[in-house]
């Protein structure tokens, strides 16, 4: 499993969105995550979020202060009354039930599955009544689950940008009506302008109704580069450029 710190987050769905657990399955010797030294509840939709392990196959969803676990061949337990608190890299939720304990770390590291691929925001480990941690990978519930590298059919490719992105966008109405900053972004269905680069799309993924993700080749400054960018509308006029843990930057629309 390849994990890189982020710069600026049923057996089938499993397969997709795990990582290669560090501890053997069913090790009943494996060191628990240390306690927290203060607890807050469990916060609401906005922290929702999905760990997924491989090997053994686990998925731990946490939905507002419930923890929802699934695994194979065994019986769904919906742990509530989750009491979630801060670490050094992201942050800790724990729940329990009749039966035990469910303890997930999520860490703002960038994680890749082991077995698709697949890139997520985040890392996660998990510890079930006291087996683990077992390391996996971590995303925004709302997030819809990561499409391995290759996967993608001719026919789902596209390198032209949806007709709603298109137009000028800069730091603030201020800014749009000064005619233009160093956060200037004109969006084109072939192109990304940047104030001192030129983005030029090789594959526009539709992620939903308002976000795609995109991978271009960059120039500007005399260095040619590639990249891969988040773009979400947050409304009809408010466009996020970023990556999928949220850092990023925000722009307004300008009337042109």
């Amino acid at each position: 499993m390849r994990i890189h710190p982020v710069h600026l987050l049923l057996p089938a769905a499993l397969l997709l969105s795990a990582c290669q657990p560090d501890v053997a399955p069913g090790s009943a010797t494996a060191p628990a995550s240390p306690a927290p030294d203060a607890t807050t509840p469990a916060a609401s939709s906005d922290d929702d979020v999905v760990v997924s392990t491989n090997e053994p196959f686990w998925q731990a969803t946490v939905e507002g202060d419930t923890v929802i676990l699934r695994g194979v061949d065994t019986t769904e337990r919906r742990l509530t009354g989750a009491r979630a608190s801060m670490t050094a890299d992201g942050r800790r939720i724990d729940a329990a039930d009749a039966d035990g304990s469910v303890v997930l770390i999520v860490r703002r590291m960038r994680c890749e599955d082991d077995m698709s691929g697949a890139r997520f925001p985040m890392t996660g480990l998990l510890t079930i009544d006291g087996r683990g941690p077992f390391r996996g990978c971590a995303r925004p519930a709302s997030m819809p689950i990561p499409t391995p590298p290759g996967e993608l059919v001719d026919e789902d490719a596209s390198t032209t940008l949806p007709n709603r992105f298109l137009g000028r966008w800069d730091a603030d109405a201020e800014a749009c009506k000064s005619g233009g900053s160093d956060m200037t972004l004109r969006v084109e269905p072939g192109a990304l302008r940047f104030h001192e680069s030129i983005a030029t799309p090789t594959s526009v993924l539709a992620l939903d109704d308002d976000a795609v993700r995109v991978a271009a080749d960059y120039e500007g400054e005399g260095q040619t580069w590639t990249a891969e960018r988040l773009l979400r509308l947050d409304g009809p006029d408010t466009l996020f450029v970023g990556d999928d843990a949220g850092e990023g930057v925000t722009r307004v629309r300008c009337v042109d």
